[in-house]
């Protein structure tokens, strides 16, 4: 269990420090076994959503946030976190429209 907080943590740093791409390789494999739909981890859902947008893995952040859509936060830092994910989809779905208007 020690490794497993140990990856949790080193991913959460990686997310700090804008490595994403080792954020997203010790986050994404702990998504089965820290988040059920009996118990969800938003705060990992997040993390996880911000490494895959900043990997560009567009589809697997997709995925990501209509997974987090289904449940509300349960602290003011999972909040302000979900909040930063949105921002980010809404950013995306502004550049597609944008790209779309263009051709």
């Amino acid at each position: 269990m020690r490794k497993f907080a140990e990856r949790m943590t080193a991913g959460y740093q990686a997310v700090h420090q804008r490595d994403y791409q080792e954020a997203l390789e010790n986050l994404e494999p702990l998504v089965p076994l820290f988040h059920q739909e009996d118990n969800p981890n938003v705060k990992l859902l997040c993390y996880v959503a911000i490494a895959q947008i900043g990997t560009k893995k567009t589809e697997r952040f997709l995925e990501t946030c209509e997974e987090l859509a289904k449940y509300p936060p349960s602290t003011e830092k999972e909040e302000a976190l979900k909040q930063r994910v949105d921002e980010m989809f809404d950013e995306l779905m502004r550049l597609l429209n944008e790209d779309d208007r263009e051709r």
